[in-house]
């Protein structure tokens, strides 16, 4: 494999602190825009991700109407169904009932979903036996972090099971893009899923319209912008690497999410503390996931 460019490196990181500050920023809008149910969280999804899916499209000219329809439509079923719809609608019930450090580590284990999945659905080469050892010692890690996650971590069993879920979904919704990207360019792609997406979640909290509309202020707003402009940016940027990478580097890359995401969270939150299990799990955790992107490395040469 030839040497990654700086450019990549950077653009990870960008990925990375973006990803990150959203699990703060999300639980501090939940208390402090009173969205107390569901329905009206996934409502704020969804005006996120709609609004973030035309901020892309404004960089696509015409080709979004074109990619939706001429696009393998199984492809960009997976890409709308897994990487918006389906991942968000558990991510946000795993941030409603636990906190956001969980959840931030939990995220990177979207990778063992992406190296698990790989062979299957992309018939890439299947783990090596280091990679299984390191995959094995991902699996400690988390288990370590879920049995002492700290204080303010809410509903630890249901906000494990939602953030793996949202993950796995995430995982699918990746597998779609690398297939549909070459062919139809991955930011159309990106505004496509975000957009419909974003609808779907809408559709579905609507049932508590009443209560957002009522609860909705000039801070939602800004929020919701900021969200958006986060999610156009670290989509585009990610999906785009998608499209040039093999999914089993970035898989390996993902480990800084999950840092960035613990360290943020930490700071911001101030009603949850980082535990013993966070600490000594999530230091397994990414260190297990960056020596897997040295052994990936070493395969691709």
């Amino acid at each position: 494999m030839k040497k990654l460019p700086a450019s990549f490196y950077l653009q990870i990181l960008l990925c990375s602190g973006l990803w990150g500050s959203a699990f703060p920023v999300i639980k501090l809008s939940y208390a402090n825009l009173a969205l107390d149910g569901f329905g009206e969280q996934l409502l704020f999804a969804g005006t996120r991700f709609m609004l973030a899916g035309f901020l892309v499209m404004l960089f696509c000219r015409r080709r979004v109407w074109r990619s939706f329809r001429d696009a393998p439509k199984k492809s960009l079923s997976w890409v709308i169904l897994g990487q918006t719809f389906g991942q968000y609608v558990f991510f946000y019930y795993g941030l409603r009932v636990s906190s956001g450090a969980l959840g931030a580590l939990l995220i990177g284990s979207g990778s063992l979903w992406w190296v698990l999945l790989a062979p299957l659905l992309l018939k890439s080469a299947h783990p090596t036996g280091s990679q299984w050892v390191a995959l094995a010692a991902c699996v400690l890690g988390i288990s370590i972090a879920v049995y002492a996650p700290g204080a303010g971590s809410g509903n630890v069993a249901a906000g494990t099971v939602a953030f793996l879920l949202a993950t796995l979904l995430g995982a699918v919704g990746a597998i779609g893009m690398r297939q549909a990207a070459p062919g139809f360019g991955s930011r159309s792609i990106t505004a496509i899923s975000l957009s419909i997406g974003g609808l779907m979640l809408a559709i579905v909290g609507s049932f508590q319209w009443k209560t957002f509309v009522s609860d909705y202020s000039w801070t939602t707003l800004g929020v919701t912008v900021y969200l958006s402009i986060l999610s156009a940016t670290a989509f585009a940027i990610w999906n785009s690497l998608i499209e040039r990478y093999s999914v089993n580097v970035l898989s390996a890359f993902r480990f800084m999410i999950p840092l960035c995401g613990v360290v943020e969270s930490a700071i911001f939150l101030k009603t949850e503390t980082v535990g013993i299990g966070i600490v000594i799990g999530g230091a397994i955790v990414v260190v297990s996931l960056f020596y897997m992107s040295r052994i990936e490395a070493r395969i691709e040469r």
